[in-house]
């Protein structure tokens, strides 16, 4: 009924429409490899911070600690 007055064909031209259509893989594509930057950058801090956990781990079971004397 009004569906001629929602889209966006009936306020913008065609030749408008047509430019902003080129435009559409090229945002696409920057989408795309924003998330993957995004997920890989979240992925280093990832490792980044097991490493770090378990070189901690290693560290704090070798090293002893002298138990005070019973007097």
């Amino acid at each position: 009924m009004f569906s001629h007055a929602l889209s966006l064909s009936a306020a913008v031209p065609s030749g408008v429409l047509d430019m902003t259509a080129d435009f559409v893989p090229l945002f696409v594509g920057m989408v795309v490899v924003l998330g993957l930057g995004v997920l890989s950058l979240a992925f280093s801090i990832g490792a980044h911070d097991t490493r770090k956990a378990q070189q901690r781990i290693k560290q704090g079971t070798d090293v002893l600690t002298p138990l005070p004397k019973a007097a």
